[in-house]
């Protein structure tokens, strides 16, 4: 019995967010290829405003700039200015496979600018630069109509007459502060289908009528669930009064980015948010920096992201945990630890035992260990949280030998969860051989099989590891079973698209590796 191919259709959606997987299902067939295209090309931009750039994402802007040369060769080809300036002018013969415009939902200020750099030759004159950039901006306005997030350039698409349909489905708006006060206020007055504003904010904002332009703009939306501003400072964050009442109940989503400071008393009455992410200056260093976090409450808060957290402001986000009540699932705290000494061992048992009595639903969790954290708190954590699915360990001092197998042992002999498979321990670990035993003891558990992923590529062990290793200036990550890894970098020689993702061999891996994995 087959599938209809409106069933296939539904079943390769789900892997519309893995485009690693995307690429290796792409050459299976003919009908897999036709389904493929369209879901890889929605958004198909990569490292866009990017200072320096490297061979490879210059050889893929150049790709790309070829296959829209194709799409838009009609377009090209009735302005002589881009004609004139066009590097490859065969190229406009050709015809494209598909229409990949049509697919295209993604669009950035960003990517019409290196594309512009990759397609047309480089011109020292400014104006003819921004004739050329414009005109590329109005041939995507007549063709892509299913445009769902858009990074807004600097000047007035609203203007073009192209632009009623193409503005007419977007969800996702990334705009400046610094853009002209006129596109903002058309912006409020033209678009209400807003479900995301991601607004980078500057010192521009210099009087009420700025600010009340971008309160406007939200106010102005209809279904507006998600925020994200980026350089907050103490000086700039734009919520009135009016937003604040008008976000109150329904804002979901709420990030502030390269901020140095909280406004805590704008954030408290977003009571039904799901999402908070804080992501610190990495030079913030406010010594005032003490917050009182009883004045929030967040009981729905799923997910809390806190990124450059100082290590002396641990106990400080331990109180905002502490104002979930239990809704938290996932959380990700990277520290900017100096020295073992400025992260407390009162700090951490504090956080332990709030995520122990707080978090019950607990799925993703950090930890850190330093000397005075006993052991017996780790297994009192382990059995607590019954839904952990992922934990990360940081050894903020080196661990000896005995101390990171017993940490081992009681994550493989103490966890309540059966959901536990994915483990990074990270920092100061002095492994040079993992015994089977722990291995041994995981299988008899039957637990889902291990994802061990360590800084450390001084291990022997029959079951597949993935480790990190420095190459140079990038991370990357290996695996420790000999046979996967000689078929994974065979594959990836072939075709360097193909990136087979380390749960596609588990179940092969943990039983019969050597014969399994040969034929996948």
């Amino acid at each position: 019995m087959s599938l209809t191919e409106d069933c296939i259709r539904e079943i390769l959606e789900y892997l519309s967010n893995d485009k690693k997987s995307l690429y290796s299902c792409l050459l299976t067939n003919r009908l897999f290829f036709r389904f493929f295209v369209p879901i890889l090309w929605r958004d198909p931009w990569i490292n866009i405003n990017l200072e320096s750039v490297n061979l490879r994402e210059q050889m893929y802007w150049n790709f790309i700039g070829r296959t829209i040369s194709k799409c838009f060769s009609q377009e090209i080809k009735q302005f002589p200015i881009l004609l004139k300036n066009h590097k490859q002018n065969y190229l406009l013969q050709q015809q494209p496979l598909f229409d990949y415009i049509l697919y295209i939902q993604v669009i950035s200020a960003g990517a019409i600018n290196n594309l512009t750099k990759n397609i047309f030759e480089d011109n020292n004159n400014e104006q003819i630069e921004q004739k050329i950039n414009k005109q590329f901006w109005t041939f995507f306005m007549k063709r892509c109509l299913k445009i769902k997030s858009l990074d807004m350039p600097n000047f007035n698409l609203l203007l073009y007459p192209e632009s009623k349909k193409f503005f007419s489905t977007i969800s996702t708006l990334k705009i400046f502060s610094s853009y002209p006060k006129d596109l903002i206020l058309e912006l409020s007055k033209k678009i209400h289908t807003l479900n995301r504003i991601v607004l980078c904010l500057d010192n521009t904002i210099e009087n009420s009528n700025d600010d009340n332009n971008i309160n406007n703009l939200i106010l102005s939306q209809k279904n507006l669930r998600e925020l994200k501003f980026i350089h907050n400072t103490r000086q700039i964050f734009p919520f009135n009064k009016d937003s604040i009442n008008y976000l109150s109940k329904s804002l979901k989503i709420l990030e502030l980015c390269s901020c140095d400071y909280l406004p805590i008393q704008k954030i408290s009455p977003f009571i039904n948010l799901i999402e908070l992410k804080i992501c610190f200056r990495i030079l913030y260093d406010d010594e005032n920096f003490n917050i009182n976090f009883n004045q929030i409450s967040l009981p729905n808060l799923e997910i809390l992201s806190l990124i450059n957290v100082r290590e002396k402001d641990l106990s400080t986000f331990t109180n905002l945990i502490e104002t979930t009540k239990g809704s938290l699932k996932i959380l990700n705290i990277l520290l900017k630890t100096r020295s073992s000494t400025s992260l407390s061992s009162f700090s951490i048992l504090s956080y332990l035992q709030t995520i122990k009595m707080i978090c019950p639903n607990i799925e993703v969790l950090p930890i850190w260990l330093i000397s005075g954290i006993p052991l017996k708190e780790f297994e009192d954590l382990l059995k607590s949280c019954k839904k952990l699915r992922k934990i990360i360990i940081h050894a903020i001092i080196p661990l000896n030998k005995t101390v990171a197998k017993s940490i081992l042992y009681l994550l493989a002999t103490k966890s309540s969860s059966n959901y536990l498979n994915n483990i990074h321990l990270i920092g100061s670990w002095n492994f040079s051989n993992l015994d089977q035993e722990i291995f041994d003891l995981w299988k008899e558990k039957k637990r889902k099989p291990l994802e061990l992923i360590l800084n450390n590529n001084n291990i022997h062990s029959n079951y597949i590891i993935k480790f990190l290793v420095t190459n140079g200036n990038r991370n990357v990550y290996r695996y420790k079973c000999n046979t996967c890894f000689r078929v994974f970098c065979r594959m990836e020689h072939v075709n360097r698209h193909i990136r087979i993702h380390f749960r596609h061999c588990l179940h092969k891996c943990w039983n019969d590796c050597e014969t399994s994995i040969l034929n996948y």
